[in-house]
This record gives structure tokens, sequence and C-alpha cells, in this order.
């Protein structure tokens, strides 16, 4: 996939150049493929001028040609980085839906959901934008509860190892070689050419949720490497110079793949689970979540946490120490609804900045390492997200925005007055209906 047309332009005149003689007389038709518009003008004249003056109206002839496709890029070239958003909420209870936000464009692309409505996965992103997701669960069958009113129906589900590749071009999901393991929720990173699925949420006991696999993305095959050391829910993991680090509650622990070890290294200040966490600029930050007691998985009281920001821990590897970094200052209680991503090369946050009972208002901010602090970089308005529960997780990829579905805007039902005023309160702002 070309991501720039002067790559194109170069394989072109290489194609050209290996056979002169013979291939001259294809030169018009090959150059009616290129569109000259997306060459910078240095390029367009310093290729001009260096070719022979027989080459010259032949040049002019295919690119004459080429015009009907100028302004058109090729699809590499339109590809925009979107915050993707795994299992977003929908207005029926227990549905989801797999969306992407273009903060660039502020509009929301639908993604295919994943086959057999599996959720609960982990996702990665690698460095050429393919996404994977790993593990989760499908539902089985449905049963009436015991436990509950009368006739109300409660699904069981089971957990599965599938793998899937995303086909960015179909929009679809392409199955692959499956885990060895079933895994709910496992953490899925990208280390030093190979994807790592670790541990899992409470699924086949201890021993299971401590188990790590690598996977080859050439040879489509799953290895197990050396197990985790200890048998973790709700972690996350991040990777920071080819090594891995695996972090829940206070603890952290580093796998050192060419060695095939884990290390434990320094502990947190603060004991948080459901937490989210990225590696930037070579270092680990870790933030949100909801304090627990002492790795015991107890969650404090929310009057003992500061309901006016959320917490921030950063990892300096080098030093091998934790520090507290400066809150983001969001005015909400602190609640799972904090996802860390990496957008345009910046360290940024995607939350949800009101309570689970309040109408959802997201936002995202961006920390500046020089003056520890973070800034509102975007609000997102209403009309483009809905509330979109809180078992959403966030990755950052690069998309083609001409092969995903635009999601339909949808009048918000609490915009106009009931009693049919012609004021209104719209993101924050008084607005008045024009007259008919």
């Amino acid at each position: 996939m070309w991501k720039k047309e002067e790559t194109v332009r170069e394989a072109a005149m290489s194609w050209l150049e290996y056979n002169t003689v013979s291939r001259s007389q294809y030169l018009s038709t090959v150059l009616s493929h290129l569109r000259i518009d997306a060459l910078s003008e240095v390029v367009q004249r310093e290729w001009f001028q260096g070719l022979p003056p027989n080459d010259k109206s032949v040049v002019v002839q295919g690119l004459y040609k080429s015009m009907p496709r100028f302004f058109k890029p090729r699809l590499g070239m339109t590809k925009e980085e979107m915050i993707i958003i795994i299992e977003a909420a929908l207005e029926n209870p227990g549905c989801y839906s797999t969306i992407c936000y273009s903060p660039q464009a502020e509009k929301v692309y639908k993604i295919c959901n994943p086959p057999s409505e599996l959720h609960k996965i982990g996702t990665v992103v690698t460095p050429d934008n393919d996404i994977f997701i790993a593990g989760g669960q499908v539902p089985v069958k449905t049963t009436k509860s015991n436990h509950s009113k009368p006739g109300k129906l409660q699904a069981t589900f089971r957990a599965v190892n599938s793998f899937y590749w995303f086909d960015a071009q179909q929009n679809t999901w392409i199955p692959k070689t499956p885990m060895l393991c079933v895994r709910v929720k496992p953490s899925l990173v990208w280390c030093d050419g190979y994807i790592y699925a670790i541990g899992g949420d409470s699924v086949g006991g201890e021993q299971n949720r401590r188990t790590v696999e690598r996977y080859d993305c050439e040879k489509d095959e799953w290895t197990l490497m050396s197990p985790l050391p200890c048998a973790f829910s709700w972690s996350v993991a991040v990777v920071v110079n080819d090594c891995i680090y695996v972090m829940a509650y206070n603890l952290t622990y580093c796998y050192i793949p060419r060695s095939g070890i884990w290390v434990e290294v320094a502990k947190r200040q603060t004991s948080r689970c459901f937490a989210s966490a990225a590696a930037f600029d070579g270092k680990i930050f870790y933030l949100g979540g909801l304090q627990t007691d002492n790795n015991s998985g107890v969650w404090l009281p929310s009057n003992t946490l500061d309901g006016s920001s959320v917490a921030v821990e950063i990892y300096d590897v080098h030093k091998n120490e934790w520090y507290m970094a400066a809150s983001i200052p969001a005015k909400r209680f602190a609640d799972p609804c904090v996802r860390a991503v990496v957008i345009s090369s910046s360290l940024c946050v995607f939350i949800r900045e009101t309570h689970m009972n309040e109408k959802a208002k997201y936002a995202i901010y961006q920390y500046d390492m020089d003056l520890d602090q973070w800034f509102l970089r975007q609000q997102i308005s209403e009309r483009v997200l809905w509330d979109l529960g809180k078992e959403f997780r966030c990755t950052v990829g690069k998309l083609y925005p001409s092969c995903l579905e635009v999601s339909p805007w949808k009048p918000l039902t609490h915009v106009f007055s009931q009693d049919g005023a012609d004021d209104f309160e719209l993101d924050g702002n008084m607005a008045t209906l024009p007259p008919v």
C-alpha cells in the first residue's frame, strides 16, 4: 500500500531504467498512473529537468492521461489516526459496537463487530497498523435465573481462545490460528516483532491466568513463554525498550524476551485496579482506576479518593522508580472510564467527564512533559458520541475512512424542550430555533 506518490514515481523510473531500450515505448502508459499533483513542486521540477530531451514529450503525454486522477489520493495515503473504541455500549442492554473516533475530522466511524458476538477481548495495534483481537467470550445460551424475578432471562458465556486480524480495506475480521489458552480480557502487546498474550481475568484458575504466549505473524503460530510470577486480574501491559511491563494494584513485573525471565521492579505509591497505562517517551504512565487496599482487591470508599482529578504515576525505567505526576483536572470522581492513548506523538487520555448516572460527556486531555501539566485538547460533542458505558477499551491506529461506515448523526432526545419552547440548551449554550 503506497503511502507516498514519490515511491510510485521511483518505482516507475526504476522499471524503465532496468531495460530502457525495450520498455521506453510503455513510458507514457506507465506514467498515466502517476498522480503528479501529489508530488512536491521541487520533485516535479528536478525530475522533469533531469529527463532526456526525447523523453520529455512522452512524459507530458503520460501525465496528461493521468489528469482524471488528479486530486484523488491513493488509498494508502488516506489513512487517518483514530481512537479505536472496543465494546462501546449500545442502547440495547448487553449489546456492543466497535467504533473509531477521528479527532481530526471529529467523526465516528463503524468497524465491523467481531464474529459470534465476541466480547471482553484483548486488542493490539502493530507498528504497521495491523489490528488484532484475541480471547474473550461468546454467548452460549439464555436461561432463566433462579436468583432474580420470575421469567427474567440470564445469558451464559463460554471463554474462547480465538484470534483475528482486521482487514482494514474490507472492514472485516479474518480468523488466524487460535491461542493455546482461553483468555478473557487478556493483555496484548507488540514487542520486538511478536505479539504477546498475557494473562486474563478469572479464566481456568490461577495457573491459567499466569500463562503467557507469543504469536509469530509470519508463521501464524503461538508458543508458550515463561509464565507470570503472579496471577493478576485487571492487569495492563506496555512495552518500553523491547521489554514488557505488566502492572496491577501497586505491583509491576518486567519481562525480558531475550532472556525469558520476569523481574519485579519498584512498587507504585498507590494500589489501583481498572487503571489504564501507556508507554511514552521512554516512560510508563499509569492513570486513573479505583484505589484498592494493598492488593486485596477491596475497593476503598469513594470519599477517600480525590473527586476533582484523576491520579497519574510515572515510572522511570532507567532509575527504577515511580513518582506522582500532575493529576488530570477532570471534574469527576475516579472510576474506570479513563483511557490512556498516544495520538499524533502526544500522550493523551480519552475520558468521560461526567458520572455514570449523568449525561455522558467525553473529552481528550493532552500531557505536557516539560510543564508536568494536562490541558484540554478536545471537547467531544454530544452529537458525535453517545453513552459508551464503562466496559469499553481504547487503542489507536490508522484506518481508511473511505472503507468504513460513517456513524449516522441522531438528534439528541434531551435537546428540545417538551413544552415546545423555542430556546433550548446545546453543548452548554442556549440556542434558539430559527423561524419557520
